[in-house]
């Protein structure tokens, strides 16, 4: 097996949803996003991993943006970086395939170095930049009450949001732009402006259909701020006799998160037409998450840990119709908003 084939296989374990939008590219184009990917996926994993003492998370972190900073890509020393791993985290199991990702850290990035330079170098920075966050967001996950890191503010939930997802929205865009001479310096700077919104706008969809499961896991990223605008401690999120205040909560995240989707759709729109397949691959993530989204508003099953995801019914006619109206700005930006108008935000004012 080859280091890109291994790579292939590999995505579709630790992320089916993503190996579908991919799967519409094609080239270097693919294979920088894929690598990309999967290393974003190795630094999360040792950011969500447990670990007998916390300076050997912060320590692994540090190396592993080291390695993307100093260019240093000899396997030695990814290995001993891997070897480090494995020694220090406190759940090594060899059957996860998160954990599997990190101990074959060495043939993703054999595939990695196969790439032109502009792409490798996008990939470096945006891992740099995200190593970095990560080690920010230990920090914040240090401060706990009662064995849970509660999310303070609106601000502190964007920041988070920024290094692991809206550092790749900014790196999509750099790669977007090197590979296709379609999108000129202007439409460039105008997909920059909207890169780390677009990226905000997924990562908070993910934060709202998993928020019963990070709680659980010792976190909870839903702002401790609006929960108290609605007369309620976070303390209390998830307990029965308060759900109605949740679900409020909630729907006001949910609204914070679709008005990012909406910079999302302005990005994806202005993306050349002749891009058709940039095009997909940007439409598909974000009618995913807008339809989440509307099965989650003032659904209360979200709070009483039922996963809310969209059924696999849902995802194939929305594939089959984004791949029909891809191509026109009208129709695409119509289906959007076929499920933007289904969420009720007609008291909430856009998020700064």
């Amino acid at each position: 097996m080859t280091s890109h084939e291994y790579c292939q296989q590999t995505l579709k374990k630790v992320s089916r949803t993503f190996a579908i939008n991919i799967a519409f590219l094609q080239g270097d184009l693919y294979k920088s996003i894929l690598c990309a990917y999967l290393f974003c996926r190795i630094a999360d994993t040792v950011e969500d991993s447990s670990f007998a003492a916390p300076e050997q998370q912060k320590a692994l972190l540090t190396d592993f943006r080291g390695i993307f900073q100093d260019k240093d890509f000899s396997p030695a020393t990814m290995r001993a970086w891997v070897d480090a791993f494995q020694h220090a985290v406190s759940e090594n199991d060899p059957d996860n395939e998160d954990i599997k990702l990190v101990t074959n850290s060495e043939v993703v990035l054999d595939n990695f170095l196969t790439l032109p330079l502009p792409y490798r170098d996008a990939i470096c920075d945006c891992i740099v930049e995200m190593s970095e966050g990560m080690m920010t967001t230990l920090q914040m996950k240090s401060r706990q009450r009662n064995g849970i890191y509660f999310s303070k503010t609106i601000a502190e939930l964007n920041r988070y949001c920024y290094y692991v997802a809206g550092t790749v929205g900014i790196l999509l865009t750099r790669l977007f732009a090197y590979h296709s001479k379609s999108i000129t310096r202007g439409i460039a700077h105008f997909l920059d402006k909207h890169a780390v919104s677009f990226g905000l706008g997924l990562q908070m969809t993910n934060i709202i259909k998993d928020c019963w499961t990070d709680y659980r896991r010792g976190w909870c990223y839903i702002p401790e701020e609006l929960a108290i605008s609605n007369g309620l401690v976070m303390e209390n999120f998830f307990k029965p006799a308060y759900r109605d205040q949740a679900a409020v909560t909630l729907n006001s995240l949910i609204h914070r998160a679709a008005a990012h989707l909406d910079d999302a759709l302005n990005y994806t729109l202005h993306i050349p037409r002749r891009n058709y397949r940039i095009r997909l691959f940007c439409s598909l993530p974000l009618l995913f998450a807008i339809s989440t989204l509307v099965a989650a508003q003032n659904d209360l099953r979200v709070l009483a840990g039922e996963k809310v995801k969209i059924s696999r019914e849902q995802v194939k006619k929305i594939i089959r119709d984004t791949r029909l109206l891809c191509f026109s700005n009208t129709a695409l930006s119509n289906y959007y908003h076929s499920f933007r108008a289904q969420l009720d935000d007609s008291h909430y004012s856009r998020p700064t």
